[in-house]
């Protein structure tokens, strides 16, 4: 095939110097670039064309109308037709390709307001690069800048009319419209299958509702391969018009910055004779795509209301719809019915025979049992929203579980003749800051696993009845004994879990956007006092705790004149009792005894008091 070059008059300098050189086997003639000089042009002509994109963008219609065949060479302001085309930036690469091109193919021409587009149209402070790469901002140069930009993004309302004169009307962040699939990112986007000459466009609407939402996606790409962003709607469709409520939008048309209240968007009835670029996703088959609507992460009408002006937050802001719904279960949650008050006094009494039979099993199969989870986190949504209704009805609901519960617990206590303390009860009359945190994350899962419901919210019941039923349980047993040492410790675990999980889920509610910050702070304010409070004790425990494992190590650590030490435990730190058993060869004289217990304080620098077991070996 031969053509006739169409160069830029502004770079005769380069052509003359090297194109011409280049293209002097596939070309007859040459002519700077005129529009009277083009539309004179008829029939079979093939043009080879080194022009700007504003060139060809007022060239491209006469090319059309005159049916003429065309190829595009990569001029260095001609990125965006490039791009649209499949051309190589590399000039070499270019000609050498069209030299192997006999016949040109038919591509559709997508037009915006009845001008041409080559690439693509964005609206909005979208994050992504025309590139064929489809590399984001965030991961070049200026990734910096490009993250700043995605932090200051807001939503602007615009309503969709589909050909199926279907309207819907959201809020999103970005759009992009383009041709077919190597424009951009919908390359790497967009699954489903597209052509260059299938009659339909492609529309990527972009509305995440958090900033980690989009980064979870971005640091994920590369392992993900192609798929569409959960916050992301997907149109393939003949012809699409955007109307903006608010008036004109600003929007980017093949690099171009532009402004208007409306853009629509449509094939052209003829197609273009294009000698493709080696880019160009050419079709394998002649089969005509259907239309496909994907828009289930796009906004309700109401939600879009409530999005508009906003800026994109750091976490996911639950909507209208997700807090009307959310807020009715957790009003029935609140509620005292039969069906909780049997599973409480069920899931207590399992818990207080693992607890006497020292079973870590039995214990697990009571938390999983128990229904605390929903009353709880019913009252870190009253405590946050301040609502005094729900905060009264959870509250009763949960003080009546678990004092029935309770009560049974004492009863089975009376009965059982066990009246010495396992490991299982012991580890629940000394509560810890570790007990704390096993509070707080309780509570963010629980609140967590309410507010979304991909979320299995029985595995948050677990986590929550770790917590609360077996010190529960352990409070009974010390009440039934009559011993305040047991039965106030495990209430002091009972209740610094309780305040904990509460805070937390409150904290949690608040993150996800169930209260504005104002109205949270008062309720958030009392809760986090309450827990601060009771982290006095807490704190205090947990300094003895560290002292009690430092001494053990030490103790198991020392070496004294052939003695092996086993099975040290520390009884009392003030005043220091430590039991342990000897292990030796011979049996120990009192003044050897005395010697070791000088050793010992001289080891760990105090005063301390020793129950010694000798235990003899023979070998």
């Amino acid at each position: 095939m031969r053509f006739q070059l169409i160069y830029d008059p502004e770079q005769w300098d380069f052509i003359q110097e090297k194109l011409l050189p280049l293209v002097e086997g596939i070309i007859d003639d040459h002519a700077a670039y005129s529009l009277d000089e083009l539309k004179t042009l008829k029939g079979e002509t093939a043009l080879l064309v080194y022009l700007s994109d504003g060139d060809l963008h007022e060239a491209l219609p006469i090319v059309l109308e005159n049916r003429l065949k065309l190829a595009v060479l990569p001029h260095p302001e001609a990125k965006e037709a490039c791009i649209g085309l499949g051309v190589s930036r590399q000039l070499e690469k270019a000609v050498d390709h069209l030299k192997k091109l006999e016949e040109p193919v038919l591509t559709d021409v997508l037009y915006c307001n009845d001008q041409v587009v080559f690439n693509q149209v964005s609206v909005g402070e979208t994050f992504m690069t025309n590139s064929h790469s489809g590399a984001f901002n965030f991961f070049k140069a200026g990734s910096f800048k490009s993250l700043k930009r995605l932090v200051k993004t807001r939503f602007f309302r615009v309503n969709i009319s589909l050909p199926n004169d279907k309207i819907i009307k959201t809020a999103v962040a970005g759009i992009t419209i383009s041709e077919h699939r190597k424009s951009s990112l919908l390359s790497r986007l967009v699954l489903e299958e597209s052509s260059i000459n299938d009659g339909l466009l492609h529309a990527l609407l972009i509305s995440p509702r958090s900033i980690s939402q989009m980064l979870r996606f971005l640091f994920g790409f590369w392992k993900n391969g192609k798929r569409l962003p959960d916050f992301a709607a997907h149109l393939k469709v003949s012809s699409l018009l955007l109307e903006f409520p608010e008036g004109e939008k600003i929007f980017v048309h093949d690099a171009k910055v532009r402004k208007a209240d409306k853009l629509e968007f449509g094939m052209g009835e003829q197609q273009l004779q294009l000698y493709p670029g080696a880019l160009l996703e050419l079709p394998e088959s002649t089969d005509k795509p259907g239309e496909l609507i994907k828009t289930s992460a796009l906004a309700g009408e109401q939600t879009a209301r409530e999005l508009t002006g906003r800026t994109i937050p750091l976490i996911r802001q639950a909507s209208t719809d997700e807090f009307k719904e959310l807020f009715q279960l957790l009003r029935d949650n609140a509620k005292l019915k039969s069906s909780y008050l049997v599973l409480m006094v069920l899931s207590t009494m399992l818990a207080t025979f693992g607890l006497f039979a020292n079973s870590s099993p039995v214990v697990i199969g009571a938390m999983i049992l128990a229904p605390l989870m929903s009353p709880i986190i019913s009252l870190s949504m009253g405590a946050l929203r301040q609502d005094k209704s729900l905060i009264i009805q959870s509250a009763k609901t949960i003080l009546t579980g678990m004092g029935i519960a309770m009560l049974f617990a004492v009863i089975l206590t009376w009965v059982t003749p066990i009246q010495a303390a396992g490991h299982e009860i012991l580890s629940r009359t000394r509560p810890n800051l570790l007990d704390l945190g096993v509070a707080v994350i309780s509570g963010i899962a629980g609140a967590y696993a309410h507010a979304r419901e991909e979320v299995a919210k029985t595995l948050a019941g677990v986590a929550i009845a770790v917590a609360l039923i077996p010190p529960l349980a352990v409070a009974a047993i010390g009440l039934a004994w009559l011993d305040w040492q047991i039965g106030l410790g495990a209430l002091l675990l009972l209740v610094t879990n309780l305040a904990g999980i509460v805070l937390a889920g409150s904290f949690t509610f608040m993150l996800l956007g169930f209260s504005p910050f104002k109205l949270a702070t008062r309720g958030m304010l009392i809760s986090l006092l309450v827990v601060l409070l009771l982290s006095i004790p807490l704190a205090l425990s947990f300094g003895q705790m560290v002292q009690v494992h430092r001494f053990t190590r030490d103790m198991e650590k020392m070496e004294y004149k052939g003695l092996y030490i086993k099975d040290v435990q520390v009884q009392t730190l003030n005043p220091l009792r430590i039991g342990l058993k000897l292990v030796t060869e011979e049996p120990l004289s009192t003044d050897q005894l005395d010697s070791f217990k000088l050793e010992v304080e001289k080891h760990l620098e105090r005063d301390v008091e020793l129950e010694v077991v000798l235990a003899l070996e023979r070998k």
